[in-house]
């Protein structure tokens, strides 16, 4: 129980509270104090009141700060925002790059909001507030093109893409781009421009438009959250964690139509990588498209992972590019991501026809050569980055007259196509590395359906 003294001052009483705690580890009574100052304008009565509860809710407090697993200054009037950092750093080590660097993010736009409160003052109010304030935000889309104008005036310049090139210093894939009409960011469009000795404006269309972020952006942050405060909640500095369902309504999760190529689509991409010139965008575009699986998946192959007697590939790693770090190695998505894919006679030949370029790619770089193991390699076999698959895909498209396709649409594309085949559900779900089939089942309950349907058909053809 708090002992409570009240003291006369010259700006008024004040109260001293004083609580005695037994050690439980060593058996010592410990005395833990602090002061109350009533606000002004109170009565004695009301002052009488609020000094009790004052004391039942310091001594509570003590009390589970004491009794938490936390430490190093933790408890349950440490902020939010010390609390988060405390967090991160506990489990630095066993948290890889990318997620740890996703958190950083998270907790800065947390700290940001709500990080001032206390850990013991947060309720689903403030935490639903600032949910809302998440779900309500927008970003400026920029989009930038070029006019007829642009054209005219590399025409009447006389200048060839390469002269250009060497004047902007910097890699053509902008200037092609808007030669061909693509969409560019608006600061390669202000270097051409300014190269040009025009404006902006003069040679590119440039439209700025708000959209909320993405659902799953603003639900990354929530997540965050959520996991910190479950870990303050099992040192028992918060009596619950707020940032759950039970407490917090969130918005339903949009549905999203997945990117896929139709047959026809398919087969044209299928029959442009195979006759490809250029091996690399051939043998790692049919991978993808033959295989399904992702791009960090497929950066992160080596030869040991590919059995060219058995006809398999096995999934063991993921290579991904972090903001601030760099290109980072980590394990596949899930532990049901590592596995074994069996692959076709078809993809067999190109793989050998590619491991004969690359030995010879290797003996003619030399001393150059950087030693790796890896199936895709940059210059000098030095480790690649994941975007120049998007690239090597985008070409195919380009040489095949088709739109430019994202690389995940092609893993969409061969889980698509097995379903459409008749392939039993539980291979298709683990050709994909998916941990569970309902994940499969989720994501392509569309054409399961349709599936369904030629099941059906099929059915009744064979009573028929």
């Amino acid at each position: 129980m708090a002992t409570i003294t009240k003291r006369m001052t010259k700006s008024g009483p004040t109260y001293r509270i004083q609580v005695k705690l037994k050690d439980k580890g060593s058996g010592k009574m410990n005395v833990y104090s602090t002061t109350w100052k009533p606000q002004m304008g109170m009565t004695p009565k009301q002052m009488e009141r609020e000094v009790i509860v004052y004391a039942d809710q310091y001594e509570n407090n003590l009390r589970m700060s004491l009794t938490a697993a936390g430490g190093d200054g933790v408890s349950p009037d440490t902020t939010l925002a010390d609390y988060m950092k405390w967090w991160l750093e506990r489990r630095k080590e066993e948290l890889s790059v990318s997620y740890y660097v996703n958190c950083q993010s998270a907790i800065t736009e947390i700290a940001a909001s709500i990080g001032g409160y206390k850990l013991r003052e947060l309720n689903p109010t403030i935490i639903q507030r600032f949910y809302d304030d998440l779900d309500r935000r927008e970003r400026i889309i920029i989009t930038v093109c070029a006019k007829p104008e642009f054209q005219e005036a590399v025409d009447a310049a006389r200048r060839g893409e390469r002269k250009l090139k060497q004047k902007l210093d910097y890699d053509s894939g902008p200037l092609l781009a808007a030669l061909r009409g693509d969409n560019i960011r608006l600061e390669q469009a202000e270097k051409i421009a300014e190269n040009f000795g025009c404006r902006t404006t003069a040679l590119f269309n440039v439209k700025k438009k708000k959209q909320p972020y993405a659902y799953e952006t603003m639900h990354k942050i929530k997540r965050t959250l959520r996991a910190i405060l479950s870990h303050a909640k099992k040192q028992r500095l918060i009596v619950d964690n707020y940032a759950t369902a039970d407490y917090i309504d969130f918005p339903k999760r949009p549905s999203k139509e997945i990117d896929y190529m139709n047959d026809e689509d398919a087969k044209l991409f299928y029959a442009t990588a195979l006759a490809y010139p250029d091996v690399r965008c051939k043998t790692a575009a049919l991978i993808l498209l033959l295989t399904g699986i992702r791009r960090g998946e497929l950066c992160g192959l080596e030869w040991s992972n590919i059995d060219l007697d058995e006809g398999t590939i096995t999934i063991e790693r993921s290579v991904t590019t972090v903001k601030g770090v760099g290109l980072v190695e980590k394990d596949p998505k899930t532990e049901s991501s590592k596995r074994v894919i069996s692959i076709s006679d078809k993809l067999m030949a190109v793989l050998m026809e590619y491991k004969e370029w690359y030995d010879q790619y290797k003996y003619d770089v030399g001393d150059r050569w950087h030693e790796t193991n890896r199936l895709f390699i940059s210059e000098d076999g030095k480790v690649m980055y994941p975007g120049t698959i998007s690239y090597w895909v985008h070409k195919i498209c380009d040489q095949a007259g088709l739109p430019h396709r994202t690389v995940h649409s092609l893993r969409h594309t061969n889980i698509t196509m097995q379903i459409a085949a008749g392939v039993p559900l539980v291979t298709v779900a683990g050709r994909a590395g998916h941990a569970r089939t309902s994940t499969t089942t989720d994501i392509y309950s569309h054409f399961l359906k349709s599936s369904d349907r030629t099941a059906a058909e099929k059915i009744e053809e064979l009573f028929d």
